[in-house]
């Protein structure tokens, strides 16, 4: 039987906990078997080799003992000895790029493994980089440095998207982004957020919520913009007049300035002290243990540009959890969420539509839950479960060149 290796690569730690490499490592899931070696590979300096790896699952190896880099002769480096690693190894070598911010791996891999070297190179498209800002502060003349930053980062991004059309095939999260992709490349397959329903979900015995009250949760990367926070907090507020025992419960990272803004300024404003909670960036166990904690699990995201292309993966982890969801129509939302069958979803930016609802799901909570959770649950299966894109992934990697 001939083998295959796929080598995911990046500038991301792929040792560490993050969003890309909880993705990568579900392609990896659904990609690996006998005949197929997956390799996620952080870049660095470091010479690669087998005994570097470790084999987190059955042929599923994670490059653990390097030294991270961010430099041009650094990442050139790497770019050369991943290639030689990959000789090294019986059967066929296919590459999936992870984009990040920065930009000499995505060049010089481009031109070395797949211009130089023809080697099949596969490209992670999740997000147009030039609108992933898009959710910050608008330029401005009154902030001169940070909007000259804002339009160097859009007009390299915008430079570098033409570079899609030289690779072998991209791999698209979205509907929007896939057809977005193919304006450089007509080899795109889309492969939406994955997860893994049979997981066994781990607690632990701490606390993420407030007894006796309806506990409305939210986890992820907290930036109020693009989650639409403030205007869910103002929806927030108006429910409490009608319902009062209400909380909203908040975890994961989230920077200082963001955070002040929410409690310090939105939450004073609206006159919600005290029903709004933030329990930090929790590990897996207790994010687990978060989200079984509450009654409703909510994103709320308004339309941004970075959104409209994007997918958030917090979906495929809510489904998970056998709990309610409530979400607005932004992205690929509308194809999985079916209002009323296996969770809710509005508008984005309508504030109205979102208090009718979020009352609506109150008020008739112990009625509709039982069979929204098991309809959601039956979703994650039969959508983002990663076993049933494992052929299709295997196919796409290995038939081009």
């Amino acid at each position: 039987m001939n083998s295959t290796n796929i080598f995911i690569y990046s500038n991301f730690d792929f040792s560490e906990k993050s969003a890309g490499k909880t993705r990568m490592l579900y392609y990896a899931k659904a990609i690996a078997n006998n005949s197929h070696k997956v390799y996620l590979v952080s870049c660095c300096s470091s010479k690669i080799n087998d005994k570097n790896f470790i084999e987190v699952e059955p042929n599923i190896f994670i490059l653990e003992e390097k030294r991270l880099t961010k430099s041009f002769i650094g990442t050139l480096l790497f770019v050369k000895n991943l290639l030689i690693f990959s000789k090294h190894l019986a059967g066929k070598s296919s590459f999936i790029f992870y984009p990040s911010p920065l930009i000499y791996l995505e060049v010089l891999s481009l031109v070395y493994i797949k211009g130089i070297r023809k080697y099949p190179v596969f490209y992670e498209l999740n997000e147009v980089r030039k609108y992933s800002s898009a959710f910050h502060s608008a330029i401005s003349i009154n902030r001169i440095g940070y909007s000259i930053k804002k339009i160097v980062y859009k007009i390299i991004f915008s430079a570098l998207e033409p570079l899609l059309y030289f690779y072998s095939g991209l791999i698209c999260i979205s509907t929007n982004i896939n057809d977005y992709g193919k304006r450089y490349n007509n080899n795109t397959i889309r492969i939406p957020i994955l997860t893994n329903p049979k997981l066994e979900v781990k607690l632990s015995e701490n606390k993420y919520n407030t007894e006796s009250a309806y506990n409305i949760g939210f986890s992820g990367s907290i930036k109020p913009s693009k989650e639409n926070l403030e205007d869910f907090l103002e929806v927030l507020s108006k429910t409490m007049k009608k319902n009062n025992n209400v909380v909203l419960n908040l975890c994961g990272p989230i920077s200082k300035k963001d955070y002040k803004y929410i409690f310090e300024k939105i939450i004073l404003q609206y006159k919600i002290v005290g029903k709004v909670n933030y329990y930090g960036n929790l590990n897996d166990v207790e994010l687990s243990t978060f989200l079984n904690q509450q009654n409703l699990l909510i994103i709320p995201r308004g339309y941004t540009l970075q959104n409209h292309f994007g997918f958030s993966t917090k979906l495929s982890d809510y489904l998970n959890h056998s709990k309610i969801i409530l979400l607005t129509d932004i992205s690929d939302n509308k194809l999985f969420i079916k209002d009323g069958i296996n969770g809710f979803i509005v508008p984005p930016n309508d504030n109205q539509k979102m208090l009718e609802k979020l009352n609506y799901i109150i008020k008739n909570h112990e009625n509709i839950e039982s069979e929204i959770i098991k309809n959601a649950f039956q979703t994650s299966i039969n959508e983002f479960n990663y076993e049933i894109f494992g052929d299709k992934l295997r196919s796409y990697l290995t038939t081009v060149s």
